[in-house]
């Protein structure tokens, strides 16, 4: 690769406008042939809208001049991203998705690009990805070539609104060991599942989110706040921090309704890139740690995780039980229906 060459976070002093110019030249050729990628014209906004999605990194050369970029997106929400939901690929949670990849015309074939997909990868795994999947055009042959060399094989094909051309879909793989493999899949479900609970919820009146539902913690909002003390407070600063916080699993941590769910959200979240940093020897060891009443215990560092994410399973079939007893539907959060929206694939070629 040329030298000289550092890939580093799109920080917020970096100018959105010189990126999108790169972004032009370096697709230029390709709108050239007819292929209306988007990132040929797209505007600041877009830009500025693309890099909110995800991890965009940047490759500056000694000088400081901006060479490269790629853009590292999380899966997307077809609920509150209605485009997303005609294309399933982007919305798997196992996912970590390539888009917005640009090198400087006089530097592609360097390594240059290689080198920001080898960053992408491990950023992908630092955050408990399974597999890193992007787009390109069917007609670009050299782009597809150049994918298969770097290990990507194709899935699919898909059809973006308004493109000239069909997408050619590729994956990638990111290994890892059997047994990180079902603690992140688990990890996964326990964000997933929750993030698909608190659907049903805005629907449901302050004053049955609140009420005695006869559960082990009353009300729905007393077992929300006792998987935010148990998981994230307790259990979560145990593995991570290695401290045993002393609280009461009935404390309420979060009284206002909105803050515990922003609350639980970001700590399902945590999860996956917390495993992806523990390399097999951490988790086949001991967790050490003090009980909240005071004693102090060592179990098995796997199974006590397989655990934490056991208990929110538990606690959210307490919540969807009132939820349902109070005359309101709810989703289907089976481990099975993540398993089968992330195995959903473009149409094969």
């Amino acid at each position: 690769m040329t030298t000289g060459i550092d890939i580093r976070r799109l920080s917020p002093s970096d100018d959105l406008h010189t990126l999108t110019a790169l972004l032009h030249r370096a697709y230029a050729p390709l709108a050239a042939a007819g292929l209306n990628f988007s990132a040929a014209t797209q505007d600041v906004a877009n830009t500025a809208e693309r890099v909110a999605a995800g991890d965009t990194f940047v490759a500056l050369d000694a000088a400081g001049t901006l060479v490269g970029t790629v853009t590292l997106s999380r899966p997307r929400d077809p609920v509150a991203q209605a485009w997303a939901a005609s294309h399933p690929w982007v919305c798997a949670p196992d996912i970590a998705h390539v888009n917005q990849f640009a090198v400087e015309p006089a530097l592609q074939r360097s390594g240059l690009g290689g080198a920001l997909m080898a960053h992408c990868e491990a950023a992908a795994r630092g955050r408990g990805a399974a597999r890193i999947v992007l787009d390109t055009a069917e007609p670009a042959e050299h782009l597809r070539q150049w994918y298969g060399r770097l290990g990507y094989r194709v899935i699919g094909v898909d059809q973006w609104p308004g493109k000239t051309y069909r997408s050619v879909v590729f994956e990638k793989p990111l290994p890892t060991s059997p047994l990180k493999a079902q603690l992140l899949t688990m990890a996964r479900y326990n964000a997933w599942a929750t993030a698909r609970l608190y659907r049903s919820l805005e629907a449901l009146s302050d004053a049955d989110y609140r009420r005695d539902a006869g559960l082990f913690f009353k009300s729905i909002h007393g077992t929300l706040n006792h998987l935010r003390v148990a998981e994230h407070l307790l259990w979560q600063r145990r593995f991570a921090e290695g401290v045993s916080p002393m609280l009461k699993l009935d404390f309420e941590a979060e009284p206002d309704r909105v803050a515990l769910k922003q609350r639980l959200l970001e700590g399902v979240a945590a999860w996956p890139a917390l495993i992806a940093g523990w390399d097999d020897a951490r988790l086949v060891a001991t967790l050490d740690y003090t009980t909240s009443q005071g004693v102090p215990a060592s179990l098995p560092f796997a199974a006590t995780l397989a655990h934490v994410f056991n208990h929110g399973t538990h606690h959210r079939g307490q919540v969807t039980a009132a939820i349902t007893a109070l005359g309101h539907e709810c989703p289907a959060i089976d481990l099975v229906w993540m398993l089968l929206a992330q195995a959903a694939r473009p149409a094969p070629l």
